[in-house]
């Protein structure tokens, strides 16, 4: 009983740091390019006490930026579709009809595994591990509460 309160205790702790970290994370990336101008403004004028018209002036330069920035995001994400797309169809026009279905039901896959591990396989709870983008272990995976070490060794 002692073990159960135990893991309980532990998963609840677990899960309070990932949703406080997230949080933390969407603070600071934040939610939209006005939030995040008006804090590198802060930023910079904590650092170099800017007058208000440098404020102003500044804060229009991050927005350009940052709009440009945006837009050339947009733009490479284009590309890469066109070219993951160019790519598949280059394959599929060597493949048998039997090899075109088996491939497309294997892109399928891989997109509904890259979509789950994007989402940590819940509707609605963002990533499971935390800021990473799928590449390696999560953190709760990094730091022993993935289940690897403590799995099947607890009972009651």
């Amino acid at each position: 009983m002692k073990k159960t309160i135990l893991v309980a205790l532990m998963a609840l702790v677990a899960t309070t740091a990932v949703t406080a970290q997230e949080s933390d994370q969407r603070e600071r990336r934040g939610d939209n390019s006005e939030k995040r101008v008006e804090r590198q403004v802060k930023r910079l004028d904590k650092k170099l006490q800017l007058t208000d018209e440098q404020k102003l002036q500044i804060k229009e330069i991050y927005s350009e930026f940052d709009k440009a920035d945006q837009a050339r995001k947009e733009q490479m994400r284009l590309q890469e579709r066109k070219d993951r797309e160019a790519l598949n169809g280059k394959i599929n026009s060597l493949l048998t009809e039997e090899q075109k279905a088996k491939f497309a039901d294997m892109k399928s896959k891989e997109k509904d595994a890259m979509h789950k591990e994007r989402h940590g396989g819940k509707k609605g709870f963002g990533r499971a591990n935390g800021p990473g983008r799928g590449h390696g272990p999560g953190r709760m995976e990094r730091e022993g509460f993935g289940g690897g070490e403590m799995g099947g060794e607890m009972t009651d």
